[in-house]
């Protein structure tokens, strides 16, 4: 996410349900033409409002930048040193609030242990929570688009059905688009906190062509995965 949108993605609605949802997950679908996707969830944060995803979205764009002018510098004075180096106004904005949070030692600590993953480091600096789930955690319960095929250039709407069963930390939903020809195209967005519960996710995918992707005829296959944690990391949460 966040957090890993591309040029075709579209922040979308994610919404509790009321029934619960019994049905054959159901995790690969086809299409004729698609592109890369993604969904927003409600958030809470420990320390509050809006303080994870805002580190996460922070970090997702500044770890590796942070991280090169730590191994650069050496000793670093305090967090204004530090963040006074980064180019944009509002991220030294941003990084401050962070590092002052913390203190200067644990914020350089987690970017040195993190390993450029922005959802592990906001854990470990406990901006975002980062309790594991035990037993069952969540299932997909159902994955359609809508129209089921089309031409390059339309919209198209994958309409995702899932279940929580027990809480976790914050992770992401992700979806990756993958076309007749070429690389996959696809992304993660932020769930701050995962709660028991039903829930819906629609994503709007865009099709106009660009460079990288044209969007050629054909089945394009539709994977989508709820992760606690960042999807593919093998960090601890």
């Amino acid at each position: 996410g966040h957090y890993g949108r591309g040029p075709h993605f579209f922040r979308t609605t994610f919404a509790r349900m009321n029934k619960l949802v019994l049905l054959t997950v159901a995790l690969v679908c086809a299409l004729l033409v698609a592109s890369s996707v993604s969904a927003s969830a409600p958030a809470r944060s420990p320390v509050g409002i809006d303080m994870c995803p805002l580190c996460v979205n922070f970090m997702g764009e500044s770890i590796n930048e942070l991280l090169n002018i730590i191994l650069n510098a050496g000793v670093v004075g305090g967090c204004s040193d530090l963040c006074g180096q980064l180019p944009k106004e509002l991220e030294q904005v941003v990084c401050n609030l962070l590092c002052d949070y913390v203190g200067i030692t644990e914020f350089i600590k987690a970017i040195e242990k993190a390993d450029l993953d922005p959802i592990y480091y906001c854990q470990l600096i406990h901006v975002c929570p980062d309790n594991d789930c035990t037993g069952q955690c969540a299932q997909i319960s159902s994955l359609s688009v809508q129209p089921p095929s089309g031409r390059t250039g339309q919209k198209f709407d994958i309409n995702l059905l899932f279940g929580v069963f027990n809480p976790a930390g914050t992770g992401e939903i992700d979806c990756e688009v993958i076309p007749p020809v070429g690389f996959p195209v696809g992304g993660g967005d932020l769930v701050p906190e995962f709660k028991p519960g039903n829930y819906t996710a629609t994503f709007t995918l865009s099709t106009e062509p660009t460079e990288d992707a044209p969007f050629v005829l054909g089945v394009y296959k539709v994977d989508c995965a709820i992760c606690e944690g960042e999807c593919g990391s093998g960090h601890p949460h």
